[in-house]
């Protein structure tokens, strides 16, 4: 879709701080973030939401955030992480092409803290990035190993 705002960013036409892209996904920072790292996962190709993503398409978003998750907890210490996507309007879906948040927890907070945002600056995104991107290769191998190589 030509406005979709994360179409634009898929195909490099908007900014984004990318954490990941392959494999027909791209990972990359909110830029209105509830907590560091908070992370949105999307098809490269537009679908509206989960409800018409093809289950292939749909097992790949979530593959990633298993991954995410793993990297998370497992190499940068969050205690707790998210994993939440909205289908409609009434759900909360804001931007109309399906996504996956990926919300590290680093301190208590929970629920009550997803309506506590701020404007990512360059300096958020850059540091979180750069304590990340030692990390990705865990998504391809999540990638590889449901999909094979060359998903």
């Amino acid at each position: 879709m030509e406005n979709c705002v994360f179409c634009r960013i898929v195909r490099d036409e908007a900014p984004a701080y990318f954490v990941y892209r392959g494999h027909g996904v791209s990972v990359f920072l909110d830029i209105y973030p509830v907590e560091t790292g908070h992370m949105l996962i999307v098809p490269d190709e537009h679908f509206e939401s989960l409800h018409d993503t093809p289950p292939r398409v749909a097992a790949k978003l979530f593959a990633v955030a298993a991954a995410l998750v793993r990297i998370l907890r497992n190499e940068l210490g969050a205690p707790g992480v998210n994993v939440i996507t909205n289908s409609g309007r009434p759900a909360g879906q804001e931007v109309f092409h399906v996504h996956v948040h990926v919300i590290p927890r680093w301190k208590g907070g929970g629920w009550r803290r997803l309506v506590s945002r701020h404007r990512l600056t360059e300096v958020e995104a850059l540091d979180f990035i750069n304590r990340i991107k030692p990390y990705t290769g865990i998504i391809e191998e999540y990638l590889n190993n449901v999909f094979g190589e060359g998903t």
